[in-house]
């Protein structure tokens, strides 16, 4: 199951109020197989998709996604937007991607960052995530890895080499104005793990992930745990 095609309905929820209006030109840094450049053009969006895999850039192609393989940082040309959908915390060199991501911005133009910050996680929000993982494979619907131990301590180990939320923030700001931040929801996209493979329909993996991701919403208005999601914009 592509759970990128689950979770573009959220991504869409935030990126409405963020995005300027249609036919702005976006650049999609990380563009994956393309589920989401493949809303956003339904909306109306001029998409150009970029990312560094062949499998995943056919599979976006497919969709009809005009796709650059290449870094981001070879790329060329004007855009509106430049978004960074989770893509961001791979980078090398955050300050130069990002400044150079500026250089592709007509006057105005924003770089979206959708991303989420591992460092917030805490007892609590381990025990969420890892609990979900346990009861999806013990349900038979997910073949994944369930740690056992401290779930913070098997949480740091298995993401304390990602850039911290708080480290692309900064980044952001320096190579722009206005920087606007808003907190969502994440844990329910990451409870399958790398490696997770599921192992039922589709349509019952996608339920299963949104009933996660209410449970999620409901313990992060009550402020039972972090939220670890984060979109972020600055203005060129």
């Amino acid at each position: 199951m592509d759970v990128s095609t689950v979770a573009v309905p959220h991504t869409l929820a935030h990126l409405k109020a963020l995005l300027p209006a249609p036919p702005a030109r976006v650049l999609e840094a990380g563009c994956g197989s393309g589920a989401l450049a493949a809303a956003l053009i339904e909306l109306g969006y001029q998409v150009t998709g970029v990312d560094r895999s062949a499998d995943v850039a056919a599979a976006a192609r497919e969709r009809g996604i005009t796709v650059i393989e290449a870094d981001i940082n070879e790329v060329s040309g004007e855009y509106d937007v430049v978004l960074f959908t989770r893509s961001l915390h791979h980078a090398e060199d955050l300050d130069g991607t990002l400044a150079h991501a500026a250089t592709l911005l007509a006057p105005g133009g924003l770089i979206v960052l959708e991303e989420f910050a591992w460092e917030r996680v805490d007892q609590a929000a381990a025990h969420f995530y890892y609990d979900n993982r346990e009861l999806l494979v013990a349900t038979g619907v997910l073949k994944a890895e369930v740690p056992d131990g401290d779930p913070l301590k098997a949480w740091v180990a298995g993401h304390d080499f990602l850039h911290r939320g708080s480290d692309m923030l900064d980044a952001l700001g320096r190579v722009g104005t206005d920087l606007s931040t808003v907190d969502t929801s994440m844990l329910w996209r990451l409870v399958y793990g790398r490696s997770g493979v599921w192992t039922e329909p589709a349509t019952h993996a996608a339920s299963a992930l949104d009933s996660i991701r209410q449970a999620e919403q409901r313990r992060l208005d009550a402020g039972l745990i972090p939220a670890i999601g984060l979109l972020a914009t600055v203005r060129r």
